[in-house]
């Protein structure tokens, strides 16, 4: 991923964390809500449930169970961009060992920076298209775990 997209991607990953339902800036969800039925409501320590955006691509690893709390994508300049921000009550180690697992396979790779008993930072790219890659972020508060990712992709 080039340097160049670190700001973009923390404006991107800002502006998808403030997103709600019916922005329209999204469309069916994948992972979590059935076909047809609507958008889990906040309920207890999770927030509400938004759709998935368009097109976020099928082998980017979801975490199990993990509710989708803010989504959007963006195209510009011949790449598409997404912000995504999930909710889960499994904690920090429990997600990191996924994506470390998930990330690690078939045509990704990761690369964890920062780990601390409450959070936890990586990068991530493709291994068939280096200039497609993103960051992933987790902490926790009031166990809760956020799960923040980015990804852009050459279009």
């Amino acid at each position: 991923m080039r340097p160049s997209l670190v700001l973009p991607l923390a404006v991107l990953l800002v502006a998808a964390c403030s997103i709600g339902p019916g922005s329209g800036a999204a469309s069916s969800a994948r992972g979590s809500a059935p076909s047809g039925t609507p958008l889990a409501k906040a309920s207890g320590a999770l927030g509400a449930q938004v759709p998935m955006p368009a097109d976020f691509p099928a082998d980017v690893p979801i975490y199990t169970g993990a509710r989708l709390t803010a989504g959007a994508s963006f195209t510009s300049s011949g790449e598409v961009a997404w912000g995504m921000e999930w909710e889960t009550l499994d904690s920090v180690a429990k997600v990191q060992a996924f994506y470390a697992k998930q990330l690690n396979q078939g045509d990704w790779t990761v690369k964890f920076s920062n780990n601390s008993g409450g959070s936890f930072a990586a990068t991530y790219a493709r291994k068939s298209d280096s200039h497609a890659g993103g960051t992933l972020a987790g902490n926790s508060t009031s166990g809760v775990t956020k799960i923040l990712l980015t990804l852009v992709e050459p279009r």
